[in-house]
């Protein structure tokens, strides 16, 4: 948990203009390094996210973990609707006040291993999924995340986990030899990727 002053900057969006200005030069510095990994530039993630909503017509964003809502920051004005869904009483309210104007951005509270199944009742189109909700001091939702997306009956979706480097077969995540056999079973028709540490599963590009 950040410092008193941490809370106070996070909750500022002087702290999205910081960060939106200082991606850049991360991002260069990255390449001029030869793009070491295996975790690259918070921008390489957001570009990617608009990439795949671009080349599939998503326009529904479905976050779990908000952390300091950067992503979602970044991404409003790219979608028509943003769900995000954290786990932390403080970060999911700070959130809601940082967006408490955005009638289209919606923060959910709880464990999105709980909370996504619930959400995905109510979702009747495609969407763009963003799991990112990696907490490995209380739990590992990713295996509910996904058993309930690959149930639901929308099957166009297209599914981004970041932090790929964690699918080793430790902390209660599958390996990515065992998500890809899971991919083949469980949702048919459906390619699986890993680049720039994040998996990507869709159907063939369009």
């Amino acid at each position: 948990m950040p410092s008193p002053i941490g809370k106070a900057f996070r909750e500022n969006m002087l702290f999205h203009w910081y960060k939106r200005i200082a991606a850049p030069v991360e991002y260069f510095w990255w390449r001029l390094r030869g793009s070491p990994g295996p975790k690259p530039p918070h921008l390489v993630k957001q570009r990617v996210i608009q990439q795949y909503a671009r080349e599939f017509g998503l326009p529904v964003l479905i976050e779990t973990g908000t952390n300091h809502a950067h992503m979602v920051y970044v991404q409003k004005d790219h979608f028509r609707e943003i769900f995000t869904i954290e786990l932390d009483p403080w970060r999911a309210g700070s959130a809601r006040r940082k967006f408490a104007g955005r009638p289209n951005i919606h923060v959910l509270e709880g464990d999105s291993g709980e909370v996504l199944p619930k959400l995905l009742q109510a979702i009747k189109e495609p969407c763009l999924f963003w799991l990112d909700g990696h907490d490995f001091d209380i739990s590992t939702p990713v295996k509910k995340e996904l058993a309930a997306l690959f149930q639901h009956p929308v099957k166009d979706h297209v599914v981004l986990i970041d932090d790929a480097q964690y699918f080793d077969g430790r902390s209660q995540y599958p390996t990515l030899e065992q998500l890809r056999e899971q991919i083949a079973r469980d949702y048919p028709g459906h390619i699986m990727e890993v680049k720039d540490d994040i998996i990507r599963i869709h159907k063939p590009k369009p």
